[in-house]
């Protein structure tokens, strides 16, 4: 074996022993090395149904939220604030002209909606508003007892020079994680 072998399956088992048991939110504080600030990261694994040309192991949700109240006016509040949002797709995704996506909540209708793409094409971004859709299934801020959540995500993107890939997100309570990204609003 190469060492150049050797290095890539260290990287690939590193990646793997970093992904959280599929059907789970895996919750870790972290500190922004360059300013100092704090934050929490929210993993969710998921599964490929139609995986990229190269196998790339599993597909991941990742939130990434400050935690605590934040007034929001006019008698609402938020227990967080959302920083941002990301699915690495494991391929570089056709981004020329930002990422279009197609997505089914709880095997509803097909959204087509666009997506922010990460710089280096393997990762998919979306906005806060989308997160909301994501995780409670309607285009506008959760309020609290409004509703309940999404439990299952089938996202697909187009891979760059290749095939659909198509990821399931099997979604587990996401209160904890909306909670810390103020994706629930509150009233006072």
């Amino acid at each position: 074996m190469t060492l150049g072998a050797i290095a890539v399956l260290l990287l690939v088992s590193a990646c793997v022993a970093q992904t959280p048991p599929p059907g789970q939110w895996e919750r870790t504080e972290k500190t922004d090395a360059l300013r100092g600030t704090s934050y929490s990261q929210f993993v969710l694994a998921g599964t490929f149904l139609t995986p990229p040309k190269h196998d790339s192991g599993t597909p991941v949700f990742v939130l990434r939220c400050v935690p605590g109240e934040h007034s929001r006016g006019w008698h609402e509040y938020k227990n967080g604030k959302f920083l941002d949002a990301y699915v690495t797709v494991g391929a570089v995704v056709d981004h020329a002209s930002g990422v279009w996506v197609s997505y089914r909540l709880d095997d509803g209708k097909i959204h087509k909606d666009s997506w922010g793409a990460g710089t280096d094409g393997t990762a998919i971004f979306p906005d806060e508003i989308q997160l909301n859709t994501l995780l409670y299934g309607h285009f506008m801020p959760h309020k609290e007892g409004t509703g309940g959540p999404v439990h299952k995500i089938v996202i697909a993107v187009n891979e760059f020079l290749g095939a659909e890939i198509v990821m399931q997100f099997d979604v587990p309570d996401p209160t904890p994680a909306a909670e810390a990204c103020g994706i629930i609003l509150h009233k006072k």
